[in-house]
């Protein structure tokens, strides 16, 4: 098979893609195994995210077309130093059978064309405490990216 991807621009014509490439994986992750929450991400949603904010997005397709790695984020000033336009990631992720270090690195760089096109000054990514992440914290770390914070959630249920 080959694995390699070619990179585009994705905007709200992509929701359907996007949505779908994500489901691929929530099953899988730590977040539905500590909540059980089930993935009920709704096109109208991302629809609206787009009225509202400045959003980015990047895709890759494989040979088929399909699409088959993302990042999707939200753009604004950072908050303290209004000059400084930060891309806040929605997500980002490589399918299965495409998560390779090439693929990796080659998602990276077309993120980072996108976001200095747009005047993007910096970036995330989130990467679950709970997932074997080890291998992938030390890449990005090579890759100039720096740990700054840890995110803790708690659910809370209503009822």
């Amino acid at each position: 098979m080959n694995t390699k991807l070619t990179y585009e621009t994705l905007g709200v014509r992509n929701t359907k893609e996007v949505i779908d490439l994500c489901e691929t994986w929530w099953y899988d992750a730590k977040f539905y195994e500590n909540t059980q929450m089930e993935f009920k991400s709704e096109p109208v949603y991302w629809w609206n995210l787009f009225q509202v904010s400045e959003v980015l997005a990047v895709g890759g397709r494989n040979e088929d077309g399909e699409l088959k790695s993302c990042y999707v984020a939200t753009v604004s000033p950072y908050m303290f130093n209004h000059k400084v336009r930060n891309a806040t990631e929605i997500v980002w992720c490589i399918d299965e059978q495409y998560r390779s270090g090439r693929n990796l690195i080659q998602l990276l760089n077309e993120i980072e064309k996108l976001l200095a096109d747009n005047n993007v000054s910096q970036y995330n990514l989130n990467l679950p405490q709970l997932e074997n992440n080890e291998r992938l914290l030390t890449k990005l770390q090579k890759r100039g990216f720096f740990v700054q914070d840890v995110s803790l959630i708690k659910e809370i249920s209503y009822g």
